[in-house]
Order: C-alpha cells, then structure tokens, then sequence
C-alpha cells in the first residue's frame, strides 16, 4: 500500500500514542499530576488551587466517562503531544516543503519532554497546553497571512482555551505580538483581530470572573514557587545564584532538544548538505520563528532572574513547540531523492531507544511516585485512622500531594481529598466539617507537619497538641530490589466544636 507522505506522518503518531501510552503500564499508578487533574474537575469550579481549570475538567471528565479508569491519563498526554504536532506541521507548510515539514514534526517526538518527562508526568496542563499553542501559531499565522474571519475566530478560541489551561501562555502571547506590531499593524484597522480578542475573552471570561471573585486565589502558587528559588519576589540584590536560575532553564531546553538536533543532523548528513539560511530574505517569517521559538523561553529565563524564583525544566516543554521548524527553516537542508524515508527511519530509531529505556527505567524503578505502593499503603492507614478513631469513617486527606491524591483514585472509600492552598482560605472546603469529622495529614518532612495541619484544618483549635507520627514503607521495582522511604503524618482524629 503506497501511503501519502502526510498520511507516513499520521500512522507515525498514531504509533507513537500507541507506544507511549501503553509502555506507562510499567507504572505501578499514575502521576500525581494526573490524580490532581482528576481532583481539579470534582471541583466543578473555574479555578483551582494552582492553574487555570481546563486540564483538570478535561482529565475529571475523560476519567469518569470511561468508569473511573485512572489508565486513561496514560493515554491523553501523548493524543496531546500527537494533535500539536500535527498542527506543527500544519504550521510548517507556510515555511518549508510539505516532507520537510513533516520531518520537523517528526523529529520533535525525540525530544525529552516527549518521552522521557510524558513517562513520568502522564497528563498536566503542560501536555495539554502544546496542541494549544500550536494550534494559536497556526491560526495566527494563517489569520495574518489570508485574512479571512473563520481563521480569526478560530485564532481567539484557541488563545482563550490556552488561557485558561495555564498562565505561562502571556509568554507566547509577548512573541506573537513582537512580530504583529512589526510586520501586522494594518489588521487593527479590520474586524479580524478584534473578533480574536473578543472570542478568547469570552472563552476565558468565566475564570477571568472567578479570579476576581477569589483574590486572584491561583496566582499564590506562582508567588509560593517564587519563594522556592531561595529568594523572596520582594528581593533586589543581584546575585550568583539569581543568574544561575535563568541559565539552568535554558540548559535544560537545550538538553531536552538535543535528541531532535541529533536527529536532524543524521538527515542532513544523509542529504550530504546544510545550509545557514539568510535571516533578510524573508524578515517577517524569519522574527515570526525566531519569536516564537526563542522569546518565550528568554521570557520565563528573565522571570527567574528578576524574582529570583525557582524555575522548572518542564515549564520550557511547551515553549519548544515550533522549534523544529525552526531548525529546518534556518539551517536548511536540500533534501535528496531518498532523504525524506531516511528522516522517517531515522525518527523511528530515535522512539525505539527511547522506549528501550523507559522499559528498562520502568522496570528497574524505585522512585516513589512512580512504583509508590498505594495499595498496601492505603490498607495501613485505614488500619491506622480505625484504630485511632475507634473506626470513625475516613472522610479527609491532606498535606503533601505526593501521598493524598492516592486516596481519592485508589481508595474505595475515596476520601475528599484538601487541596493545599499556600495560606490563602480554601474556598472549596467547609472547615468545620473537616474538624468535626477528623482528617489524616501528610507531611515530607517533620518539621513541616504542624504548619501543613494548621494551614489544612484551620478550625482546629489553638491548643490541640499535634503529635507526629512516621510510617516507613519501601518501594520495590520488577527485579525485586527495594528502596526505603518515610513519611511524616498525624491524625486528627472528629472533634466537635
């Protein structure tokens, strides 16, 4: 069977969904990003403790439909990855040949956030933020470029559903302005743009309404992971440590891309021929790539510097969405006869060792939130809380996510799970309920237990002696070996006020 090149580029991603969603089998359950996902949309809320609600209603909703399967966050990550790819290539036809354009979609499927971190993490708002972007840059593009209202529309529907899948798309947003108000501007005398805008705010407007109602409540997370890098966002003494958070982060998205340079170098060994495009021959697509690729990774690098916040590695996988693209478009190859299978082979090669290790990291694991016994675990604090409670039914969890989220997934009883909230008040919680029924609180370390209690059932009284408690378990991979870890809890057991 003779299949078009585009259709080599749809059965290419329909096996990689295939093969990374079932090589996460291994796990012994999903990621706490997942779980918390499944938790955000039983809120039923337009907002959550730390992000915009989308990706939660999204997993909430695909995870109740097929019965409460929690193996379907193993599956939506990489449909996630699969669709914004072939927006990538949808993208990339503006700029490049139709088989170059697939392969600078294929060659992203190498990348380390595409395989290495879609093991680990499964589903989160990252994953669900890169068809998204994708999409925004596609119909941005084709908005500008033939002008017509659908492309507009779809455009500002796009924005506003990235909005509210997470805040980091301001970052996309600054890029795609940098090349509008430079090459664009007589789309402000028209109907398009200010339908866009009027389309994404109207998608977006119910959380918008929600932020307002609550203080703004999820952007305390965002101030509390400032606060992780060791210096507050009030600080303003330059420092060492303060220009090592920008350029960790950019290290990490070279790192993470370097498996899809590696590709393309072999296609453009193959081909015998690289080129260094010149930036002047087409300036306008040229700053529309180099926005889009390069701006919002330098944004949230700057980010870093200035507030002097931790910044993670895996905020930087949606911000190399376009970026192969960007490397067939600025250094091109001139494809021979036979170059356009040799990317598909070569691709190909690429997802076989990376499976190749994740089956061997899979197997050999003892990280804990990857092979965490939940089951076992489960059992023994049931254990636990009946015997402090004289078999008062469970009926809250809280403290560190690591260890509550396991309740409400694999749990029969499914304990309401407390939602940190960073010392704003908890909007969704009836406090006094929490105290009279009881709750078991999780902490990672000793010394953080009595806060995570006081800040979790804030009703508790001043005077309640909180006694520690440590349970120690161990994780144990498929050969057997194993691994020791503790935790730190306390039980509050009902109490009437």
């Amino acid at each position: 069977m003779n299949l078009t090149k585009e259709k080599i580029l749809y059965v290419f991603l329909s096996v990689y969904v295939l093969v990374w969603s079932f090589c996460q089998f291994l796990r012994n359950q999903i990621s706490i990003d997942s779980m918390e996902a499944i938790c955000w949309g039983e809120l039923i809320d337009f907002g959550t403790n730390k992000h915009p609600p989308l990706s939660g209603w999204i997993m909430s909703a695909l995870y109740n439909v097929f019965g409460q399967n929690e193996h379907v966050a193993y599956f939506l990550g990489s449909i996630c990855i699969a669709i914004g790819l072939i927006f990538v290539y949808k993208l990339g036809k503006f700029f490049l040949s139709e088989e170059k354009a697939i392969c600078a979609s294929l060659v992203m499927t190498a990348c380390y956030y595409f395989t290495f971190t879609l093991f680990v993490d499964n589903f989160n708002c990252n994953f669900l933020s890169i068809p998204l972007w994708a999409m925004i840059g596609y119909f941005y593009y084709k908005s500008v470029k033939d002008n017509r209202l659908k492309d507009w529309i779809l455009f500002g529907v796009a924005s506003g559903l990235a909005v509210i899948t997470k805040y980091q798309v301001a970052f996309f947003f600054l890029a795609l302005s940098i090349h509008f108000l430079w090459f664009e501007r007589k789309y402000f005398k028209g109907k398009g743009l200010y339908l866009a805008v009027l389309s994404g705010t109207l998608v977006a407007l119910p959380h918008i309404v929600w932020l307002f109602k609550n203080d703004f409540f999820s952007f305390a997370y965002m101030a509390n992971q400032a606060e992780v890098g060791g210096e507050t966002v009030t600080a303003t003494a330059f420092s060492i440590k303060r220009l090592f958070i920008p350029v960790k982060f950019i290290f990490d998205q070279l790192f993470a891309f370097l498996p899809c340079v590696g590709a393309y170098l072999l296609v453009a060994l193959s081909a015998k021929n690289i080129k260094i495009a010149k930036f002047s021959e087409n300036l306008s697509d040229s700053v529309f790539l180099l926005s889009i690729s390069v701006v919002p990774i330098l944004s949230l690098g700057l980010l870093g510097l200035f507030t002097g916040g931790y910044i993670h590695g895996i905020w930087g996988s949606i911000m190399l969405t376009f970026t192969g693209i960007a490397l067939f478009y600025f250094f091109p190859v001139d494809f021979r006869e036979k170059s356009f299978g040799f990317c598909v082979k070569t691709v190909s090669a690429f997802m076989f060792i990376w499976l190749v290790i994740m089956v061997i990291f899979g197997l050999l694991q003892v990280k804990y939130k990857i092979a965490y016994p939940h089951q076992s675990n489960i059992e023994a604090f049931h254990e636990i809380w009946n015997e402090k409670t004289n078999n008062a039914p469970l009926k809250y969890v809280g403290g560190h996510i690591d260890y509550i989220f396991q309740f409400r997934i694999y749990d029969k009883t499914r304990p309401h799970v407390i939602l940190e909230t960073f010392g704003h008040k908890n909007p969704w919680e009836n406090h006094e309920d929490i105290v009279n029924s009881g709750a078991l609180i999780f902490a990672k370390e000793l010394d953080k237990l009595e806060k995570t209690v006081r800040e979790t059932v804030i009703l508790l009284p001043a005077d309640y002696k909180i006694i520690p408690e440590t349970f120690d378990y161990e994780v144990k991979n498929k050969f057997g070996k194993t691994k020791k870890f503790t935790l730190y809890y306390t039980v509050i057991p009902p109490i009437k006020l």
